[in-house]
């Protein structure tokens, strides 16, 4: 576990938020090369979308989090902002994102769908860095493990499964599905729901090894829950669209 890099003077670099920010720029640069390769997006477009996608993700990741933990943040409120120490809930910040990201698009005139298609493609990635993130944190621990390879952290006290290193794996194995199936799509969405259908049916798995979230509903997490959620909006949108071909 290294939470903190290095300090230099007042600064402190955290392990969470130089991972976050090289998952970020390193999707930056390969979607400026992708976007020059596919001809769509806009080049020049690819750094707004990025803020977009960023600025409202970790906006929602945020904020689902902290309503999650309300009970501690309502005591220490300044903590809300203090994001670098980890807390945040990726389904909140999938949820932000798609929200901000249909207004901005309805906005600039660029279809909403082939748009999306070429995000999500490179979400994994960056997401896979989060995750390496949360394992130099020490947040996102699984649960009690004998296994040769389990881990320890300062909490829990025990040897514990490294969830955040499955999910890590996890997503770098559906970005390269992603992307090479970018340019193989039949029809624009195709990608979104290849990946709510993949990421949710691999979170919810994952879930089953995680020691840190409680499970509130019939046995099942609140993850697990959206997760079944996604793929139930993915398989009707592909229904729908199905239908339209007739």
């Amino acid at each position: 576990m290294f939470p903190k890099i290095c300090s230099l003077g007042p600064v402190t670099i955290h392990s969470y938020g130089l991972a976050i920010a090289l998952g970020v720029f390193l999707c930056i640069l390969l979607m400026t090369r992708s976007a020059r390769r596919f001809g769509f997006p806009p080049s020049e477009k690819v750094m707004d979308l990025v803020f977009v996608v960023v600025f409202s993700g970790f906006l929602g990741a945020r904020l689902f989090y902290v309503v999650q933990e309300w009970e501690w943040y309502r005591s220490h409120l300044w903590e809300i902002f203090q994001i670098w120490k980890g807390g945040l809930v990726y389904y909140g910040g999938m949820i932000g994102s798609f929200l901000s990201l249909f207004i901005y698009l309805r906005g600039v005139r660029l279809p909403i769908l082939q748009t999306t298609d070429f995000l999500i493609t490179h979400v994994p990635l960056a997401h896979a860095f989060g995750r390496l993130g949360c394992f130099l944190n020490g947040c996102c621990y699984g649960k009690s493990s004998t296994l040769p390879w389990a881990v320890r952290f300062p909490f829990p006290p025990e040897a514990v499964h490294p969830t955040q290193a499955y999910e890590l794996l996890f997503n770098l194995s559906l970005f390269g599905l992603l992307f090479w199936y970018y340019p193989r799509r039949r029809f624009a969405g195709e990608g979104i729901i290849l990946y709510l259908v993949t990421y949710s049916l691999g979170r919810f798995l994952l879930e089953f090894f995680r020691g840190d979230q409680p499970l509130s509903f019939f046995g099942y997490s609140l993850h697990q829950i959206l997760s079944l959620l996604f793929i139930a909006v993915a398989i009707a949108s592909y229904g729908i669209h199905r239908l339209r071909r007739g």
